[in-house]
């Protein structure tokens, strides 16, 4: 079988191709693949970049606290999960406040990232485009506690996934955080980083 390729066309810029795992990450990829189908990602912004490190988007309101209403479930080993792929340059991956919070916010990784191998759930990796990847990650930003946000904000003018074929269900929904709790938690973590200077990368 064929992985999925997905093709993420860059306004202003060029386009990224990125291929699927669903033999590591089956939930993972039934939605994102799911979220491209519905045109999900078309307008939104790449709004976290940590310059030559990682490009993070798939906020629906392009500010990081947006919610979908549902998530699904962690798929990496510290959430009990066989997922063999690590966070190599170019992977894909899922950000999150904890496990089994993910719903659309992904993240691609511009270098190694052994830190984040296992913690996070990576479903896929870029096959060609990295180069914009890169240029995206370059941006302008300013530093917001443990992150930086894009000044010179970066669309996805939009998504499409060649399945080859293959017919993918909806992923296996959770309840997911409300907005409020969304805030709460965003809120939270921020005080608490602001106290221990961690950063995630």
């Amino acid at each position: 079988m064929t992985n999925p390729v997905v093709n993420m066309k860059i306004k202003d810029g060029k386009n990224i191709k990125i291929e699927l795992f669903p033999d590591q990450a089956p939930e993972s990829v039934k939605n994102f693949i799911s979220l491209i189908n519905k045109g999900f990602y078309s307008n939104t912004a790449f709004l976290r970049v940590e310059n030559d490190k990682l490009i993070q988007g798939g906020c629906p309101e392009n500010n990081g606290t947006g919610v979908l209403g549902y998530s699904i479930k962690s798929e990496c080993k510290d959430n009990g999960v066989n997922n063999n792929l690590k966070f190599t340059r170019g992977t894909i991956g899922y950000g999150r406040f904890e496990h089994n919070a993910e719903s659309c916010h992904f993240f691609i990784v511009t270098q190694d990232t052994p830190q984040l191998n296992d913690k996070f759930a990576a479903f896929g990796r870029v096959i060609d485009g990295i180069d914009e990847v890169d240029r995206i990650s370059k941006v302008k930003t300013e530093l917001d506690v443990f992150l930086h946000r894009a000044i010179e904000k970066v669309y996805i003018e939009n998504m499409t996934v060649n399945t080859f074929g293959v017919i993918y269900d909806s992923p296996n929904k959770l309840k997911g955080l409300s907005k409020e709790e969304t805030l709460i938690k965003w809120n939270y973590t921020m005080e608490e980083r602001k106290k221990t200077g961690y950063k995630v990368v």
